[in-house]
């Protein structure tokens, strides 16, 4: 008797498990935030944002910094497990400006909880590979520090993007379906060409959690500019419309422009505050080694 009411005890924790990971595994893949090419102007405009003497050993890495920049949305597509990685959802389970999850996050530096993956964690892979860019820094382990900073950089950079901050990141409870995509690739490989990223200078960031949340929030409260862009454009005709692009583009460019631009601050600050935890180590002042891992080699040195 006592068997049967153990298994039935434990019965609802298992189904828990199994929701949550069918929640998980069936929840379409992050988007590729910014897309490629997005990700890649971040790396490129980071490292050039970055002060000396850290700016030229990472100039030396550069061709690999930007080239890997999308290798976590190649893992995403291979491995549910890594999708969660890539957004947090900051209206999931907490109202602005999201008390419980600063006190959770912030305050008491508490790690998420088993439930909570299914709103996503990027804020804590931020500081995860940041502080394993410090330690790979510390120890003088050059690869294992490029893949680190590719990571940091990636998940860094997916937090500008607003539509990686809420419930509604596909405008699938607005009747918006598809602006994800139109948001964060369409707009940014239409445009890109034309753009310069202007970036703060790289600082140390002494409260690494402290600033992770506040660039979170600060993403969340750029959400409804994109839903609203995408709503005027299309009012009066379809997304097929041309006339649709050059509208949506027209509003909704200079807030892209603008938190790519954040990205590239925020990516080369966190780069600069791992070197300074790491203890500002001496660095190698180009890399002879030729950077030439392939995507799988990558994932199975993680």
């Amino acid at each position: 008797m006592k068997t049967k009411e153990c298994a039935s005890e434990k019965l609802p924790w298992l189904r828990t498990v199994v929701l949550l990971l069918l929640a998980i595994a069936c929840r379409p893949e992050p988007g590729l935030a910014w897309g490629d090419r997005g990700h890649k102007l971040v790396n490129a405009a980071a490292v050039d944002n970055l002060p000396e003497p850290i700016r030229s050993y990472f100039e030396a890495r550069k061709v690999y910094l930007v080239e890997h920049a999308s290798d976590p949305d190649q893992l995403a597509h291979d491995d549910a497990a890594e999708r969660p990685h890539h957004y947090t959802d900051m209206d999931a389970d907490d109202t602005y400006p999201f008390p419980n999850l600063r006190r959770q996050f912030v305050l008491e530096r508490a790690a998420p909880m088993f439930w909570q993956l299914r709103n996503g964690d990027s804020l804590w892979q931020i500081e995860r590979f940041t502080l394993r860019l410090a330690d790979s820094l510390q120890h003088r382990r050059w690869q294992a520090a490029d893949q680190d900073a590719v990571f940091a950089a990636h998940y860094a950079t997916d937090l500008t993007q607003p539509l990686h901050t809420v419930k509604n990141y596909d405008g699938q409870l607005t009747g918006q379906k598809g602006v994800h995509a139109r948001f964060e690739t369409d707009l940014v490989n239409a445009l890109a060409d034309g753009w310069r990223l202007e970036a703060q200078p790289a600082i140390f960031l002494p409260d690494l959690r402290g600033r992770i949340f506040e660039e979170a929030v600060r993403s969340f409260n750029c959400r409804n500019l994109v839903f609203a862009s995408d709503r005027i454009a299309v009012s009066g005709r379809t997304y097929l419309d041309p006339q649709y692009s050059a509208v949506f583009y027209k509003l909704a460019a200079p807030l892209a422009l603008k938190q790519l631009s954040d990205a590239a601050s925020f990516v080369s600050s966190l780069w600069y505050t791992a070197w300074v935890r790491a203890g500002k180590p001496a660095l190698p002042g180009h890399s002879g080694a030729s950077h030439l891992e392939s995507s799988a080699d990558l994932q199975s040195q993680r």
